[in-house]
């Protein structure tokens, strides 16, 4: 692929309902909320995670891997009009993500193993998609769904997510 990465710093804490009210009260001065968010200022995000019969990614993100990268496809508000398949990349504590559309039909193709279309595909992201279910036999493992609520301070490319109501399902 010879799409330039644009990487972030990337850190994660779990914090408590009350860090959580003093957070937005200092950030809601300063930053604007994301533009993709309903009225109350989120939105649901639901994601299915790939991973090897071995959970190669899981492991690797629990190890403490510092080079790693994992699969995802991922859509809004439950939203099945705008799909995407995302490739998240980490680089020590930077992450960078590749992503592209995908159709409701073209997910139900690759959650029946009907995955010959990607390789046919101009994409270079689908393609690799395609290699990696293939030889690295991906399959969907689990899926996510939460709550989220963003804060963007343009200069710098910052931005500030609080994720709520996190539920997770496997197999």
């Amino acid at each position: 692929m010879n799409k330039k990465l644009n990487y972030r710093f990337e850190m994660k804490h779990k914090i408590t309902e009350a860090d959580v009210l003093a957070l937005k009260s200092r950030l809601y001065p300063i930053m604007k909320k994301d533009e993709n968010a309903s009225k109350d200022g989120k939105y649901l995000i639901r994601s299915l995670y790939f991973d090897t019969p071995e959970d190669k990614a899981l492991l690797d993100k629990l190890n403490g891997v510092a080079i790693r990268e994992k699969f995802r496809i991922r859509f809004y508000n439950n939203d099945c009009s705008y799909i995407r398949l995302e490739k998240k990349i980490k680089h020590y504590n930077m992450t960078s993500k590749l992503s592209t559309n995908l159709t409701k039909k073209e997910v139900i193709n690759i959650l029946n193993n009907d995955i010959e279309f990607l390789k046919e595909s101009t994409n270079c992201l689908l393609r690799e998609f395609y290699l990696k279910l293939k030889c690295e036999r991906l399959e969907a493992k689990s899926i996510v769904d939460y709550n989220r609520e963003a804060f963007i301070y343009p200069v710098g490319n910052v931005r500030v997510t609080i994720d709520s109501d996190i539920k997770t399902s496997v197999n």
